[in-house]
């Protein structure tokens, strides 16, 4: 697997923050991918026009930024490199979901393909990162599965957690006080459509959680 030569380490996080965003189902703009990135909306547009000259990205005036087929080939294998450093920094060297991001976003810059497929060969080829992301292979296929936003799960549905979409430090920190980890069964004890909460029960305790939070929690159904 060859590392693309063309893009910059900024314009090569932007493309995943574009292909992150179709994963959770929501619209890329320049604004919104300004945010998440921490630089100015010209400092994207420019990223962007870079991206669309490459034909990596579709952006029509007053639209949508939206993947084009090379560039969900080149983001996954972009993810792949990620989601493997992630899973080998918190197997083999201990770190904490929410220390995973910022670390796997530092070292995939510099390292290079062979030191990744090592890495790849020593976990044993996972098809999940620690997150339960999906882990694309060598040939960008993911594996597929049949998941839930807890968020929509109604009273009386059981599940395990599969994954967590958001991958905000702060945010895992609070699952992580909450008890909550990947694999973990969980009950839904009220989910009414005109509250803000979502009431469970995990770790033979009832605990309560806002919808934006069970949002961003897919669970498999038992």
């Amino acid at each position: 697997m060859l590392r693309n030569q063309t893009l910059s380490a900024a314009a090569e996080d932007c493309l995943l923050r574009i292909h992150r965003t179709s994963e959770r189902e929501t619209a890329a703009s320049t604004s919104s991918l300004a945010r998440e990135l921490g630089v100015t909306d010209s400092t994207v547009t420019a990223m962007v026009q870079k991206l669309v000259r490459l034909k990596f990205v579709y952006h029509p005036q007053k639209r949508e930024i939206a993947l084009t087929p090379a560039g969900v080939q080149l983001a996954r294998r972009l993810i792949r490199r990620h989601r493997l450093i992630e899973t080998y920094l918190h197997e083999f060297l201990g770190y904490s979901w929410d220390e995973l991001h910022e670390e796997a976003e530092r070292l995939e810059h510099v390292v290079s393909d062979h030191f990744v497929e090592a890495i790849n060969e020593r976990l044993g080829d996972p098809d999940a990162d620690p997150h339960g992301d999906p882990i694309p292979d060598r040939k960008g296929h993911v594996v597929s599965r049949k998941l839930m936003r807890l968020s929509d799960a109604a009273a009386g549905m059981k599940g395990h957690i599969a994954r967590v979409t958001n991958d905000r430090a702060d945010s895992l920190i609070y699952l992580t006080r909450l008890g909550i980890k990947l694999g973990m069964r969980v009950d839904v004890l009220d989910n009414p459509m005109n509250d803000s909460v979502v009431r469970l029960h995990l770790l033979k305790k009832n605990i309560t959680i806002g919808k934006q939070v069970a949002a961003e929690i897919l669970i498999e159904m038992l």
